[in-house]
């Protein structure tokens, strides 16, 4: 039987009909709130899914940068079609789970390049809750972050340190990092005109580096280099990536 309007809107309104509405509304409310949203899932793990992952390197291969997106997407991180941004970032946490984080993700973690790069976005699917602060400018350590209160920096490509001001990029990094922890950068790899530099000037960068108390972690090979240099030579334009992570002693 068909209810009239006048008669169903009566019904409706009626306090004990609005009250159990209002039940049925707010239980529907906490049960959502008690749901996993997916933005808020992490997936549990460890240093020992990172055995194996460089640090410290050279990226002179396509073909090694996109194996480093899939290794990341086969761990349940969040999708990017950036594969030299994923080889980065893959690198990066490598750093932060075997080196920094004593397993109760509570490290403090800047990411310089802010939310939206791939490495905040897999850290924080992780369990860590990276702050977007860029400690290598001048006077931001002091003012915005206190000294030595950081456990990890991260510059990561399409924000790579520049050759003309990575020396200070570190320099004022290493006054926001603890004793101990991480500062981790990348630079194209290049000829100068192109923006990019040489294994010889990385190798130089590492020794000022140590100089100012920054311990390289890892090592850039020699055949490394040989193959760079090759890569260069081989076509104009060509250019790799450099992942360089820096221990504060």
């Amino acid at each position: 039987m068909k209810v009239p309007s006048t008669a169903a809107a009566r019904i409706s309104g009626a306090p004990g009909v609005q009250r159990a509405v209002d039940r049925a509304r707010q239980a529907a409310r906490d049960t959502a709130a008690r749901l996993p949203h997916p933005a808020e899932q992490t997936v549990s793990l460890r240093a020992a899914d990172f055995t194996g992952i460089r640090t410290t390197g050279l990226l002179l291969d396509g073909a090694e940068a996109r194996l480093a997106r899939k290794a990341a997407r086969r761990l349940g991180l969040p999708r990017t079609l950036d594969d030299t941004s994923a080889w980065a970032a893959f690198g990066a946490l490598a750093a932060l789970l075997r080196i920094v984080d004593d397993g109760r993700r509570r490290s403090v973690i800047v990411d310089t390049a802010g939310g939206r790069s791939v490495f905040t976005r897999w850290a924080t699917k992780v369990g860590f809750a990276p702050v977007h602060v860029d400690v290598m400018r001048p006077e931001v350590v002091g003012t915005d972050v206190d000294p030595g209160s950081v456990d990890l920096v991260v510059r990561l490509h399409p924000h790579s340190s520049e050759p003309q001001t990575v020396d200070e990029d570190l320099a004022r990094g290493s006054f926001a990092v603890r004793r101990g922890g991480l500062i981790i950068v990348t630079l194209r790899l290049g000829t100068d005109d192109a923006g990019g530099v040489g294994v010889a000037d990385l190798r130089s960068l590492i020794a000022r580096a140590d100089e100012q108390g920054l311990s390289l972690v890892g090592e850039i090979a020699l055949e490394e280099g040989r193959q760079a240099r090759a890569v260069a030579e081989a076509e104009p334009g060509n250019f790799g990536l450099a992942l360089l992570t820096f221990r504060r002693r």
